[in-house]
C-alpha cells in the first residue's frame, strides 16, 4: 500500500520546489522513513498543487506518518526488532508431558485393563486405513490394481486379529471359513488363523481357579492336573485332569476318571465389551462408508458372543442338548455329549468328562479304526438335521474339532460322535423353524409361490428367490416359474432334482449381451456384487438373524462331507429332517395334523401330491448321488486317479452360477475344507 501511495504522489512531488538542506523528492519516496516522510508530506499538503493529490494517497500517508511516529528513525539506518524468546522449551516441555501421560496410560492399560484401549485404538487405526485405501483405490480407473487392493486388506486382517488375540482370532477363523465367496487373498492370508491361539501359563490358571472356588488350589480339586493344556482356542483353553475319590471308592481302573477342564483365559471379560464395540463400530461405519447392508447383524452377533464367554452357559447348553438326543431314537447312541461336572464349573472354569476321539474329518484314523466315512458323515448330517428341523436348538461351531469320533464302545464297527465346545448355540423361534421346514419341502416340489412367500416375508426381494434358494440348498437351482400353474406352483415334470428347472449357465447374460459374453473387470464384478445384495436384502429388519448363524453351520458341514470325499448325501438327509419337521409338534406350539377332517379334501389331497411329488424328487437325487458315487469309484480303482465327488460337482455347478448372476469369480478350492 504504502509503494502505490508513493506512486501516486511521485509526479507531484517533483514539480515541488526544493528548500535548501532537504533531500530531493526522489531520495524522500525511494527510502521513506517516518520523520522525513512526517515533514515532506506537510510540505506537500501545504502546496497549492496539494489538491492534484488523491485523497486516499493523502489520507493513508498522514496517518502512516503518525502511526510510525512514536519510533526513531535514523536516515543512515533502521534498528532491527529484538529477538523473540525461542518457543523450543515450550514445546519440548509439553511433549514431554504428552508422551509420559501416554506412557503412564499405556502401562496402566496393559497392567490392569488387559491391553483394552491399545487394541481398541489399533482396531480404529487400521479400520481407517482400510477405508481410505478402499475409497481412494477401488474405483473403475484403478481395477486392475485391486487383487493387490484385497492382498493388502486381508493382510492388515490378519495382522491386527493375530495381534489383539482373544476374540479377533474367531473372527478371523469365521473369515477363513466364508473365504470361498471372498476374494483369493482372503483365502491365502486367514490360512493359519486356527493355529494361532496362543495360551496362558499354570500360574494364570491357578489364580483363576482360586478366585473361582475360594481359594482352592487345582491339585487339591483333582487328582491329577496337567501343566500345559492340550488345546487353546481363542476364549479358553482346555487342561486333562482326573477326578478325586471320594473316600471308600475303588481306585480308577485304566481311563477311568479323566475330565477335560475349560479355564477361560483371564483378559477376555475385560476385554469382550471392548471389542464388541469396536466390531460394531466398524460394521456401521463401513455401511455409511460404502453403502453396505452389514450393521444389522452386529445385534445378534454381539448378543451371541457374549454368551459364548459364559462357560456356565455353556454347560447349560451342553444339558440342554443332551435332553434332546435322549428323545431322538434315531440319534440316541449315536451321539453323545460329555457330563459336566457342576462342582468344578463356574462362569469361567467348565469342567466334563474327557472322552478321547479323532476329528471328524480324520481319514487316516478312520481307516485304522476300520469306520466307514459315510456312516459317520450319516450321522453328523443327521445331527445338523435334527437341530434345525425339529429341536430348534442350534450348535453353530460344527468344525471338525468340535465333532470327534471314535468307535461305538458296544459295536466298534460303527462310529459315535463325541460333540463339544457347546458356547455358541441359537435357539430357532417355532414360527421360523416351521417356516424353514416348508421352504426345504417347497424347493422339492417346486411351490413357487410358497417359496416367494416365505422370502418376502424374510425381507428378501422377490426377484432374488432363486438366488436364495440356491444359497439355503448350497448348490444352483432355478425356480420353474414359466410353468407355474394358476395357483403359482411349479408343475410336477419340472420339479424333478430339487423342484427346481435347471437352466443353461450363462442364459441370462448372453440375453443381455448376445452370443458373445461382455468382459468384465474387477471393479464391476464386485460393485455388481454389492448392487445385488443390496437390493436382495429389501428391509434389514424383517430378515430373521437365524439366517446369519444357520448358512455358516451348513457351509461347516458341507466341507466336513467333502473333506471327507463327500461320502454322504447331504440334501437329501436334510430334505428328509425338513420333512418330518414339518409333522413334529413341540411343546410350546401345537400343530395339527394335515388329516382330511382338520383340513378338508382340497388341501388333503394337495398335500398328498406334493409328498408324493417330495419323495419321487429324492429319488432322482439319489439317484444322481449313486451315479456320481460310481464315477468316483472307477476313477479311483480303475484309472488310480481321484474324481470329483458330489460336493465337488455342487461346488462346480454353484461357482458357475456366481459367475453368471454375480460376475463374481469363487475360489473353488477354499471349498475343500
Amino acid at each position: 500500500m504504502l509503494q502505490r501511495a508513493c506512486a501516486a504522489c511521485r509526479p507531484l512531488v517533483h514539480s515541488l520546489p526544493l528548500t535548501p538542506g532537504t533531500r530531493s523528492a526522489t531520495a524522500i519516496l525511494s527510502r521513506p522513513s517516518a520523520s522525513s516522510l512526517s515533514s515532506s508530506l506537510a510540505a506537500i499538503a501545504s502546496s497549492p498543487d496539494s489538491r492534484s493529490i488523491p485523497t486516499w494517497s493523502r489520507t493513508f500517508f498522514f496517518n502512516r506518518a503518525h502511526h510510525r511516529g512514536h519510533r526513531s528513525y535514523s536516515s543512515s539506518a533502521t534498528p532491527k526488532d529484538p529477538p523473540r524468546p525461542s518457543n523450543w522449551p515450550k514445546r519440548a516441555r509439553n511433549s514431554a508431558i504428552v508422551v509420559g501421560l501416554g506412557l503412564v496410560v499405556y502401562a496402566w492399560d496393559r497392567t490392569y485393563h488387559a491391553s483394552a484401549l491399545t487394541r481398541t485404538a489399533r482396531t480404529a487405526y487400521v479400520g481407517a486405513v482400510m477405508a481410505l485405501d478402499f475409497k481412494l483405490n477401488f474405483n473403475p480407473d484403478n481395477s486392475t490394481a485391486i487383487d493387490a487392493l484385497h492382498e493388502r486388506v486381508a493382510h492388515r486382517i490378519n495382522d491386527l486379529c493375530v495381534t489383539n488375540g482373544g476374540l479377533y482370532i474367531k473372527l478371523a477363523q469365521s473369515l477363513a471359513i466364508q473365504a470361498a465367496i471372498l476374494p483369493k487373498p482372503y483365502r491365502e492370508a486367514f490360512a493359519n488363523v486356527f493355529d494361532q491361539a496362543p495360551h496362558v501359563g499354570f500360574d494364570e490358571v491357578v489364580k483363576i481357579f482360586k478366585k473361582e472356588f475360594n481359594g482352592t488350589h487345582p491339585d487339591d480339586a483333582f487328582d491329577e492336573f496337567s501343566r500345559d493344556p492340550i488345546a487353546s482356542a481363542s476364549i479358553a483353553q482346555v487342561h486333562r485332569a482326573r477326578i478325586k475319590r471320594k473316600p471308600g471308592e475303588q481306585l480308577w481302573r485304566e481311563g477311568e476318571g479323566w475330565v477335560a477342564v475349560k479355564i477361560r483365559k483371564p483378559s477376555v471379560p475385560i476385554q469382550v465389551e471392548w471389542d464388541l464395540m469396536s466390531y460394531r463400530a466398524l460394521l456401521w461405519t463401513y455401511e455409511k462408508l460404502f453403502d453396505m447392508p452389514v450393521s444389522f447383524i452386529s445385534r445378534e452377533v454381539t448378543a451371541r458372543m457374549r454368551l459364548e464367554v459364559d462357560l456356565a452357559n455353556e454347560a447349560q447348553n451342553a444339558e440342554k442338548t443332551v435332553g434332546y438326543l435322549q428323545r431322538e431314537s434315531s440319534l440316541r447312541d449315536k451321539v453323545i455329549i460329555p457330563k459336566v461336572y457342576w462342582d468344578w464349573t463356574s462362569e469361567a472354569i467348565m469342567t466334563a468328562d474327557f472322552i478321547d476321539g479323532c476329528q471328524l474329518t480324520d481319514k487316516k484314523q478312520l481307516e485304522q479304526w476300520n469306520l466307514s466315512p459315510r456312516a459317520v458323515m450319516d450321522v453328523a448330517n443327521g445331527l445338523l438335521g435334527a437341530q434345525i428341523f425339529k429341536w430348534g436348538w442350534l450348535h453353530c461351531d460344527l468344525h471338525p474339532g468340535n465333532l470327534l469320533v471314535r468307535p461305538h464302545p458296544s459295536n466298534p464297527r460303527k462310529p459315535q460322535l463325541i460333540l463339544i465346545d457347546h458356547g455358541l448355540y441359537i435357539p430357532l423361534a417355532e414360527e421360523f423353524r416351521l417356516q424353514y421346514c416348508l421352504l426345504w419341502r417347497s424347493l422339492f416340489v417346486g411351490d413357487t409361490k410358497t417359496i416367494e412367500g416365505i422370502v418376502q416375508s424374510w425381507g428378501i426381494a422377490k426377484e432374488h428367490s432363486e438366488i436364495f434358494a440356491s444359497m439355503t440348498l448350497l448348490r444352483p437351482h432355478r425356480l420353474n416359474k414359466e410353468k407355474s400353474g394358476a395357483d403359482g406352483n411349479g408343475s410336477a415334470g419340472a420339479s424333478a432334482h430339487g423342484g427346481l428347472k435347471e437352466r443353461k449357465i450363462g442364459e441370462k447374460r448372453k440375453e443381455e449381451w448376445g452370443d458373445r459374453p461382455k468382459e468384465v473387470s474387477k471393479y464391476e464384478q464386485q460393485n455388481g456384487l454389492k448392487e445385488r445384495l443390496r437390493d436382495m436384502l429389501q428391509n434389514q429388519e424383517q430378515i430373521p438373524k437365524e439366517l446369519i448363524f444357520l448358512g455358516r453351520t451348513a457351509r461347516m458341514m458341507q466341507a466336513n462331507n467333502q473333506q471327507l470325499g463327500s461320502p454322504s448325501n447331504r440334501i437329501n438327509s436334510l430334505a428328509h429332517w425338513a420333512s418330518a419337521g414339518l409333522e413334529y409338534t413341540s411343546s410350546s406350539s401345537p400343530r395339527s395334523s394335515h388329516t382330511l377332517q382338520t383340513v378338508g379334501l382340497k388341501t388333503f389331497a394337495i398335500e398328498t401330491f406334493r409328498s408324493l411329488i417330495f419323495r419321487v424328487v429324492l429319488l432322482f437325487v439319489d439317484v444322481g448321488f449313486a451315479l456320481t458315487q460310481a464315477r468316483q469309484w472307477f476313477f479311483k480303482v480303475v484309472m488310480k486317479k481321484d474324481d470329483e465327488g458330489f460336493e465337488d460337482l455342487l461346488q462346480r455347478q454353484i461357482s458357475k452360477m456366481a459367475k453368471d448372476e454375480f460376475g463374481v469369480d469363487l475360489d473353488e478350492e477354499a471349498f475343500a475344507g
